[in-house]
């Protein structure tokens, strides 16, 4: 099937088998970006959970690095360059904490946020108008086979008068929430493509000044006293 850029509201009224056969291949494509966006969300929301993870746990790394000068070692002598490096490496844990924790909100305003959005307005909205084009269809077949029932020899003018009004008001019907729903999926095919790329933009930018951060950090030295370098290591970081 050649690619179709919309639904004409046009053919709305005349709702033929075509216009069907069309509508049904909007529908399945709505669909399939339905069952993909809830995937992808998954797997955004796997990615904040993790970065918010990595808040948590360097937290934790700061804290438990500090807490080496209130345990009580048997042999604690020389411990006090073993105390300050620590310290000093808990305060660049906290330097890059602050980092993470950006990073993690940035991911959820600018990555999460926008696809649940998504999920929720445009999508959600396809699917309550679907329901309701469904229902309305249903209601102007309903009053159609009450019409072809009419009696053609022994007709009830007032009866008839009434059917016809209820077909009148039930093909109305059908038409206004006919043309809601092409205009929603017509809709849908432009906002995917920017739901899309929204989240994996705001994703990039976040990663990217996350790493213009840690590497605008200035580089350190520590300089332990002469018996620690001798015993152990000379300690450096670079950030």
């Amino acid at each position: 099937m050649p690619a179709v850029d919309k639904l004409l509201l046009e053919e709305a009224l005349q709702d033929s088998p075509q216009t069907r056969s069309l509508l049904s291949v909007f529908e399945e494509d709505a669909g399939t970006l339905t069952d993909y966006t809830n995937q992808l969300l998954q797997a955004m929301q796997r990615v904040y959970g993790a970065q918010n993870e990595m808040c948590l746990a360097t937290q934790q790394l700061s804290k438990q690095l500090l807490a080496y000068e209130k345990q009580n070692f048997a042999l604690g002598k020389g411990d006090e360059e073993v105390i300050s490096t620590l310290h000093y490496f808990s305060k660049v844990v906290d330097e890059l904490n602050v980092l993470h924790t950006e990073l993690a909100k940035q991911l959820a305003d600018t990555m999460v946020l926008p696809i649940i959005q998504f999920r929720e307005k445009d999508l959600t909205e396809v699917s309550t108008l679907k329901d309701l084009f469904g229902l309305a269809s249903n209601e102007h077949d309903l009053s159609m086979a009450k019409y072809s029932r009419l009696s053609k020899k022994k007709e009830n003018e007032k009866v008839k008068t009434e059917v016809v009004k209820e077909v009148a008001a039930a093909r109305r019907k059908q038409h206004l929430s006919s043309l809601q729903y092409y205009c929603a999926l017509n809709a849908l095919q432009y906002r995917k493509r920017v739901a899309m790329m929204e989240p994996l933009l705001g994703f990039a930018h976040g990663q990217r000044r996350k790493f213009r951060c840690t590497s605008s950090l200035e580089t350190s030295e520590i300089q332990p006293s002469e018996s620690f370098q001798r015993g152990w290591i000379t300690v450096s970081w670079t950030c």
